[in-house]
């Protein structure tokens, strides 16, 4: 099972790569247009998604071949055991999400700017890719003999992977909103043209969509960590990997314009992995919960508004930063408790709460 997953998550990490390439296209190439369906900047995208298909698919013979007798590993619910079945309703609904896609272009023409992210059927499309691509994160939360719940990063790779993945991905799609990706025409601090600046709506405009950015991409970095700390103890470097990854694949699509923001992502996530270890050592998962919520974000953003200010010359005014720290924070924190691992009913400590 660790190999299968193994692969099906080298498999969709092609299919990734191919995705965040062909955005860096659409926005330095070809200047925000959405372009045609077959193009060589498209390539690797459709072989990542032929390879993730043909490896699902091989994990499920019963499906194309009539030699397998799947009566004998019947689903409850499918009639038939399906190896990665949200994986095998994600290829469904991807090619859906084409022919729609392809319907949609002839019928409305191209979209542009937000629109070609999050036009109808290309979030169809993203929804069957996330199911294909969570395969490997889905098989290793059903599988405590293989994916222990203290198991090493080594043991834990596959469903690692397929978390920065997934996490990557969401990422992508709200590209326009990340603290990471710098859209041109979009206004920042450092862009705002000198006739503009005083004009105040301008510049509040440019306030709420810097906070936002930073509090959207806050939630999309916490929210998978926090999911998978229901069920694994993460070892050391596990946020390290996912934020330093996604960061630097965000950055890739605007040619890495403020690169030392991802040193901001891997100092955040190591500062993250050591709460997380101090805690698990102690047994206490709970507590590593509300150290990743509460001082995650404030170890990531504050290298963050450092990185912007020392290296690229984008300084926040003061009391914008720190509040958005805070708010970062405190929805962080917040959310590490909806996040908490479920305890045991029969515990004491489960009775000593009712």
């Amino acid at each position: 099972m660790w190999r299968e997953d193994l692969l099906a998550g080298l498999a969709s990490l092609t299919l990734i790569a191919g995705l965040f390439l062909d955005g860096w296209n659409h926005i330095n190439l070809q200047n925000g247009a959405l372009g045609g369906f077959f193009t060589p900047w498209h390539g690797l995208l459709y072989l990542g998604f032929t390879l993730a298909a043909a490896w699902v698919l091989t994990r499920n013979p019963h499906l194309y071949r009539r030699d397998v007798d799947a009566k004998t590993t019947m689903h409850p619910l499918l009639g038939t055991r399906l190896r990665y079945p949200l994986a095998v309703a994600g290829l469904i609904i991807a090619n859906v999400g084409l022919l729609g896609d392809v319907g949609w272009h002839t019928a409305f023409g191209e979209e542009s700017g937000v629109a070609r992210v999050i036009a109808p059927f290309h979030l169809v499309l993203f929804v069957g890719a996330a199911l294909l691509i969570s395969a490997p994160l889905r098989s290793g939360w059903h599988a405590p003999d293989v994916y222990p719940e203290n198991g090493s990063l080594g043991q834990l790779l596959p469903p690692l992977i397929s978390l920065t993945l997934l996490t990557a991905l969401v990422a992508f799609m709200f590209q326009w909103l990340s603290a990471f990706v710098d859209w041109t025409p979009a206004l920042r601090f450092d862009r705002v043209p000198p006739a503009l600046a005083a004009d105040p709506s301008v510049a509040g405009t440019v306030e709420y969509s810097e906070v936002a950015r930073i509090l959207v991409t806050n939630f999309i970095f916490l929210a998978p960590i926090l999911m998978a700390l229901r069920r694994w103890r993460l070892p050391f470097g596990s946020v390290t990997l996912v934020w330093t990854v996604v960061a630097a694949g965000l950055q890739s699509l605007s040619e890495f314009q403020t690169w030392a923001t991802v040193i901001a992502a891997f100092v955040g996530g190591l500062a993250a992995d050591i709460c997380l270890t101090l805690t698990n050592r102690s047994g206490r998962s709970t507590l590593g919960c509300r150290l990743l919520g509460g001082f995650g974000p404030l170890a990531l953003w504050g290298a963050y508004f450092l990185a912007l200010g020392v290296v690229h010359h984008d300084a926040w005014p003061g009391d914008l930063y720190l509040g958005t720290m805070c708010v970062a924070a405190m929805t962080g924190l917040a959310l590490s408790f909806v996040a908490e691992p479920i305890a045991d009913p029969a515990s004491p400590r489960s009775a000593a709460r009712r």
